[in-house]
């Protein structure tokens, strides 16, 4: 049976494979140690190994080195995502800090059994959620998203790119919703459904509408649709602030993702 913790990691990836299928800009790569992707966009998270499992401490060493080297040829910074999980995990960290990639952050990979799972929250005056539907309402996902997660400029034109391409067409992998309060898009999330899970991305909210239960309530809104449509599990990855966001809809913390910038 696969773990929770492998669950979460798997609709990341699948998630990110997806996103790379739709943009002839990003190479997606698969080998039997590691699962990464790789840009011409100077944007760490254009370029990341996503997963890797080493087995011999010289193995993780000489694999580090050469997968370092390919993003440092490039010129692009670059991430390396750990899973305490993995095989070799500890021997990792000890390679990632010898080949000068440092620990920028650790976010935690959340979950919550969408069995039998219900959700009153309290009622906000004035808020509705629309999903996208058409090209043109992405403009409405590029006034709240690219800004919130550090996207600038062609970054954050590509990044709106990837989630149009990869939310229209007759078999959309993602779902985007946008919650309006006062009349005016105000809060974003996408949802991405991988069989029996759905991963819950791109949470944001605008500055003037924070600390009001906005994401709170688009993101309960995303999981009631994944439930209905067959979900039984839902993912997502959390800063640590953001945690009681999410504990207050259900879900638990199953695994700290450590963020190591090259």
């Amino acid at each position: 049976m696969t773990s929770i913790q492998e669950r979460i990691k798997q609709n990341m990836i699948a998630m990110r494979e997806r996103m790379s299928g739709v943009c002839p800009r990003i190479v997606f790569e698969r080998t039997p140690r590691a699962i990464r992707h790789q840009s011409d966009l100077p944007h760490p998270v254009y370029n990341r190994v996503l997963a890797y499992s080493g087995t011999s401490p010289e193995d993780v060493l000489d694999d580090v080195g050469r997968l370092s080297e390919r993003y440092r040829a490039r010129k692009v910074p670059f991430t390396w995502l750990t899973w305490p999980h993995d095989p070799g995990a500890a021997s990792l960290a000890e390679a990632l800090a010898a080949h000068g990639l440092d620990k920028v952050d650790e976010v935690s990979g959340m979950s919550l059994s969408l069995a039998g799972w219900t959700y009153e929250g309290p009622a906000i005056p004035g808020f509705t959620v629309r999903p996208i539907r058409t090209r043109a309402e992405m403009a409405w996902f590029r006034e709240i998203v690219p800004d919130r997660f550090g996207f600038h400029g062609e970054a954050a034109d590509v990044l709106v790119r990837i989630n149009e391409a990869a939310a229209m067409g007759r078999h959309p992998a993602f779902r985007h919703y946008v919650g309006f309060a006062d009349g005016r898009p105000a809060a974003a999330a996408t949802a991405f459904r991988d069989g029996e899970t759905i991963g819950i991305y791109n949470v944001a909210t605008l500055d003037g509408y924070r600390r009001r239960g906005l994401g709170t309530a688009l993101t309960a809104h995303a999981l009631r649709e994944g439930q209905a449509a067959g979900a039984r599990l839902a993912v997502l990855q959390s800063s640590r602030m953001g945690e009681g966001v999410y504990r207050s809809l259900g879900f638990g913390a199953d695994v700290a993702i450590g963020i190591y910038l090259g």
